[in-house]
């Protein structure tokens, strides 16, 4: 997937808007819909090493692997951005411009990873969670910071952030709550442990046969890391 072009300013909305419309959902080089080659061959590269994989509807495939990128998009975001002027923004323009393109499911199943993303960054390499003084430091730390965003937030726009909102207020406060979640997570952790967590609950929501290969489940991992890689390669230029 090419990178868009380098802009000397540019605006969250116009910048979001562009990397959605070319490199996923209107994705078409010279008549062909790039992201949806994209998927097939990573899903062709899975299969021809687990016939088990290949029972996996292709259509719910893209979808869990289109949902997944957006997630990494905003996980690359933040990392890149990491004040709430910037991500916050970008949370809510991803939520209604789905919406706009009639793609609100995308947004439901982005929530099953921003899970994973928000729980990765307190366990450990095998998935449990994290022991001892440094580690309760720094889980206390990733746990305040998150409501400390959301609570502030929350006083800004809501008022009292326990009483009753309407339709939009609970959904903006959503999309805070995803900014939040990815807070402490780390793509790139020696352990590899969010890569994995997002491995294990994409093959789960795919129904995939719990005796996956190792080598599959290598190749799902890679192909989430690179979307992650991507983002942040097409990131990288932007100046707000």
């Amino acid at each position: 997937m090419g990178l868009l072009s380098r802009k000397p300013k540019i605006g969250i909305e116009e910048f979001c808007q562009q990397f959605y419309d070319s490199q996923i959902f209107r994705a078409i080089i010279a008549g062909e819909d790039v992201w949806s080659g994209f998927l097939e061959t990573a899903f062709k590269s899975v299969a021809e090493v687990d016939q088990s994989f290949a029972v996996i509807d292709l259509a719910v495939f893209k979808r869990e692997i289109t949902a997944l990128r957006l997630e990494l998009f905003g996980l690359a975001w933040g990392h890149k951005f990491k004040q709430e002027r910037f991500t916050i923004p970008q949370s809510i323009f991803t939520r209604r411009y789905l919406e706009t393109n009639g793609k609100l499911e995308i947004w439901d199943i982005m929530c099953e990873y921003n899970q994973a993303v928000a729980q990765s960054a307190t366990l450990t390499v095998t998935g449990e969670q994290m022991e001892g003084r440094i580690a309760r430091a720094r889980i206390t730390s990733i746990n305040l910071s998150r409501f400390t965003m959301f609570e502030e937030w929350a006083k800004a726009n809501i008022g009292d952030p326990s009483a009753p909102t309407n339709e939009e207020e609970n959904m903006l406060a959503n999309c805070v709550a995803r900014v939040a979640n990815r807070i402490g997570a780390d793509i790139r952790r020696n352990d590899c442990i969010l890569v994995k967590r997002l491995t294990a609950r994409l093959a789960d929501r795919l129904n995939c046969d719990p005796n996956l290969s190792a080598e599959a489940l290598f190749r799902l991992g890679a192909v989430i890391f690179g979307l992650y890689e991507g983002a942040t390669e097409a990131i990288k230029p932007v100046n707000l």
